[in-house]
């Protein structure tokens, strides 16, 4: 039987394969487990000298390949550091192979505070956060890389010499700041191993939380203008960038219409000072919501568990219950869904401004389409869901951290999902390159006017802003057109900006041993 090594250990069949069903690793020939950051930087070490390159896992959620693929033969597996605590003279810490939901535990449990992370429990703190770490606190709180205070790493810039362990932090001058600066959206995969993250004081945890689920069928929406109405209202009413509505945080799930429905959750966080205040706030909010979404068509129970992230909620009757209360324990119960291990293929865009009605009409258009070789009930995992953003993450400026969307209001993840009988590691059949296919045309139909992405270089309008380097999508560039995806994640901070990611790669990984499909390049 395997058993823990700083020296590594052969594979087992799980070791190959990623949360996306998708990615496997077939010539995976050793998996280091280390226990503390000495053992990651010797793990870096072997890592190199077996591949050529590193490959990191904490929560296995990497949309694409860029970690299990047939190029990797070593893996540094960081599940076994996911301590919580605090240390004294740095603050509270969240070690890189925590998921989300033990750093979310750890912290409430023993500290009563939190992180504005993401809501999939599963998720590793890894990359994560490194990539931003959004989720349905950052409205009220910002990104949790806003909070970051220091970040301890792996690094080997020096292909001679023995990797090592630095800490960065706000304080740090000259590479060691770019580092830190790098560390704060830059993404994982990149400059190093993150290790742990420190929070010098991270945000108090809410009291509770106030939910509620609102529901159409797909049927009522007969035009492209009614579906245009409720947009209008989701953006008015629900991304508002009032400051008294910061602590609210909904999605829009624009599934296709062969899942029969559409649906809207909306939470509200009580911050425990608010009290009675707070709750007589989250009614009137919610009601108003109610009104303006019922004003539209009427609403209806809802039927089935929720699709996509977050999802597999059970339904709440909208004349029956009009706001249900969480403790805010339940509450990260209750929105923490990964789902299961699927097949999946993921896309997303940030925007500024409302949709644009040609967007409507080619959402309207593409989410009923049922693609040659594919049935309705293949499309009843695909959705488009609209995140409401801004608030507090708003506050900082585009160079303040690498993630330059400082001014969207929308947040939107293409997703679509499906299982098949195919043997474990079995590359897409006709099926999964059916689905993908459909995917990639649903979006290059809605971005159209700018080349086909949320390209905002190519918006005079200002109504888009480019993509989530956290949900990454190699249809954006590889290769020679890596620099196009890099643009549109990181704008100008990818290289123009005198703190820029390439920069950082130049200083902290000049032999590039952190490398895949859209990597940093040197």
């Amino acid at each position: 039987m395997p058993t823990p090594s700083p020296a590594g250990r052969p594979p087992i069949l799980s070791d190959r394969q990623g949360f996306n069903r998708r990615w496997f690793a077939p010539n995976l020939a050793k998996v280091f487990t280390p226990a503390s950051a000495a053992e990651v930087a010797a793990a870096l070490d072997a890592s190199v000298a077996l591949q050529g390159q590193v490959k990191v896992a904490s929560g296995r959620h990497c949309y694409e390949s860029f970690v299990y693929s047939d190029q990797t033969r070593a893996l540094i597996d960081l599940s076994g550091m996911k301590r919580v605590g605090v240390d004294e003279s740095r603050g509270f810490y969240v070690e890189a192979g925590a998921s989300n939901w033990d750093a979310y535990l750890g912290l409430l449990t023993g500290y009563d505070r939190t992180l504005p992370a993401g809501s999939c429990y599963s998720v590793g703190a890894g990359g994560h956060i490194c990539g931003g770490g959004y989720g349905l606190l950052s409205r009220l709180h910002g990104l949790t890389v806003d909070h970051l205070t220091a970040v301890e790493l792996a690094v080997k810039p020096d292909a001679g010499a023995p990797a090592r362990i630095v800490t960065v932090d706000t304080g740090s001058r000259g590479d060691e700041a770019l580092l830190y600066w790098a560390s704060r959206g830059g993404g994982g995969g990149n400059f190093g191993i993150i290790t742990r993250y420190y929070f010098e004081d991270p945000p108090a945890a809410p009291s509770e939380a106030a939910l509620r689920i609102y529901s159409y069928d797909w049927e009522q929406f007969t035009t492209p203008g009614m579906l245009q109405q409720l947009l209008d209202v989701y953006t008015e009413q629900l991304a508002s960038q009032r400051p008294e509505t910061w602590n609210g945080f909904a999605l829009l799930k624009l599934n296709h219409r062969a899942v029969g429905q559409i649906n809207v959750i909306f939470q509200q966080a009580l911050p425990r000072e608010l009290g009675e205040d707070g709750r007589a706030w989250c009614h009137e909010r919610a009601g108003a919501v109610e009104s303006a979404l019922a004003a539209i068509a009427p609403l209806r129970p809802q039927r089935g568990p929720l699709v996509g992230h977050v999802g597999w909620l059970g339904g709440l009757h909208p004349s029956s219950v009009s706001l249900q209360w969480l403790t805010y324990y339940e509450a990260l119960q209750t929105l923490n869904g990964s789902g299961p291990n699927q097949r999946g293929k993921y896309k997303s865009a940030y925007m500024r401004k409302g949709f644009p009605a040609a967007q409507t009409a080619a959402l309207f258009e593409g989410l009923q389409v049922v693609p040659p070789g594919l049935s309705a009930d293949d499309m009843k995992q695909t959705l488009v869901q609209v995140d409401t953003y801004g608030g507090a993450i708003n506050r900082l400026g585009t160079a303040a951290t690498p993630v330059p969307q400082r001014d969207s209001i929308l947040k939107l993840q293409y997703q679509t999902y499906w299982n098949t009988a195919q043997p474990i590691g079995a590359p897409d059949d006709a099926r999964g390159r059916a689905q993908v296919d459909y995917l990639r045309g649903l979006y290059q139909a809605v971005y159209a006017p700018y080349g086909g992405t949320p390209d905002p270089a190519r918006d005079p309008a200002g109504v888009v802003d480019g993509c989530y380097y956290n949900y990454p999508d190699v249809d954006l560039g590889t290769g020679p057109e890596v620099e196009q995806a890099l643009w549109l994640y990181f704008k100008d901070n990818y290289r123009s900006h005198p703190m820029n990611l390439r920069a950082a790669k130049r200083a902290w990984d000049p032999n590039n041993f952190f490398r895949h499909a859209q990597s940093i390049p040197v």
